[in-house]
């Protein structure tokens, strides 16, 4: 859906995954459960509207609508590291299993989704060449 704001108007939509460090398959019961929370409440935070998400055994999938003020890899950094935080601090028992490192591996995968492919948006452009035949 095409949203708006002052001067703006964008669809903005991402797929998100990523992992746990060493891909353990920790994320069950009460963690999954308390991740889930986490999320949900980073994307509330910072105006992230969640279209779906989902906490597996070894991996989480995010697909979510943001502003453009945000990139990618700024709403990865935000949700990731706010998360890694408060799981550190929630369950101390899970330290020995990442010795000082992050809780999430490093990384992710992103990818845009959209009402159009990429086939429509390079024949729309062609279009608009052809047409746009005029000096400035």
């Amino acid at each position: 859906m095409i949203r708006k704001a002052s001067q703006t108007e964008y669809d903005l939509r991402y797929h998100f995954v990523w992992v746990p460090k060493r891909r353990r398959g920790v994320l069950k019961g009460s963690l999954a459960k308390r991740i889930e929370g986490l999320i949900r409440y980073a994307c509330q935070v910072h105006d992230f509207q969640i279209i779906e998400l989902a906490v597996k055994v070894d991996h989480v999938h995010l697909y979510l609508e943001a502003k453009p003020k945000y990139s990618p890899s700024k709403i990865a950094n935000l949700i990731k590291g706010g998360t890694a935080r408060k799981i550190r601090e929630m369950y101390p028992s899970l330290e020995e299993n990442y010795w000082n490192s992050s809780f999430w591996q490093d990384g992710y995968f992103v990818r845009t989704v959209g009402a159009i492919n990429d086939t429509i948006v390079v024949s729309y452009i062609k279009k608009q060449k052809d047409l746009s035949a005029r000096p400035f």
